[in-house]
């Protein structure tokens, strides 16, 4: 049985990572977190400098995100994972139309990429929406029959699953052969009719039975993230990260 890692999406700092990513980082560190996920943007901006404050807070890169579409970008995006030996390339999109074409355009780009970052020896993923999830997960059933699974995996994210309309733990058992990381997001059944978020153990997720299904996958890391907090960004990590310690992981 492998032990989780945690990771912190650095999604909640909103522009901070921007204008002092090493500030950033120690907080992430002092919450107790082992990696980060961060925008390709991010990470490119920062070059050779991010590999130097992610060691120097002996902090890993777990992964980058990106929407769909890029092939320039991902390229990049590639190289930059493989020089700080980072381990997915996750992707999101194709916007909340679920019109079918838009999923097969997509779909023609994970397995473009997939192949490409294959030489990288680095994975690519799909990080599902609410609108993936909705009218009986007609969008991810696209994403995921329509996908290599040589090539392409699965992010999911608990909080979005939910949201529209499924069971998290089940959407995981039915897709685990698929499925490499997890992004932990929570929220309360009042915060999902407005699309707020809430640090972990406060909304409606069942994190214990999830952490305990996965944790007999081969799978190295979850990931923290919320969007969006109206306390300090580090005063919400670190109480997801407390409350994660608390169930055991």
């Amino acid at each position: 049985m492998n032990k989780l890692k945690v990771g912190a999406q650095l999604i909640i700092w909103g522009k901070g990572p921007e204008e002092d990513l090493g500030n950033v980082l120690v907080e992430v560190k002092d919450a107790g977190y082992e990696g980060i996920e961060a925008s390709s943007d991010l990470i490119l901006k920062y070059g050779h400098k991010a590999k130097e404050l992610l060691t120097k807070n002996s902090l890993k890169l777990v992964a980058l995100h990106n929407g769909v579409g890029d092939l320039n970008k991902a390229e990049q995006s590639l190289k930059l994972l493989k020089e700080l030996e980072g381990e997915y390339l996750t992707f999101s999109g194709p916007g909340g139309k679920g019109i079918e074409e838009d999923y097969l355009k997509c779909t023609n780009f994970l397995n473009e990429v997939g192949k490409i970052a294959k030489s990288y020896g680095i994975k690519v993923c799909y990080h599902n929406h609410g609108h993936e999830i909705a009218n009986n997960q007609k969008g991810i059933k696209l994403i995921i029959q329509n996908t290599d699974p040589e090539l392409v995996s699965l992010c999911v994210d608990t909080y979005w699953v939910k949201f529209g309309g499924s069971d998290p733990l089940s959407f995981i058992k039915d897709n685990k052969d698929r499925v490499a990381y997890l992004h932990l997001k929570d929220g309360s059944e009042e915060d999902m009719k407005n699309k707020k978020f809430s640090e972990l153990g406060k909304g409606s997720i069942d994190f214990p039975q999830i952490l305990s299904f996965v944790t007999k996958l081969n799978m190295k890391w979850v990931v923290v993230e919320q969007d969006s907090s109206l306390r300090s960004p580090f005063k919400s990590m670190l109480e997801s990260r407390e409350y994660l310690r608390k169930i055991g992981y």
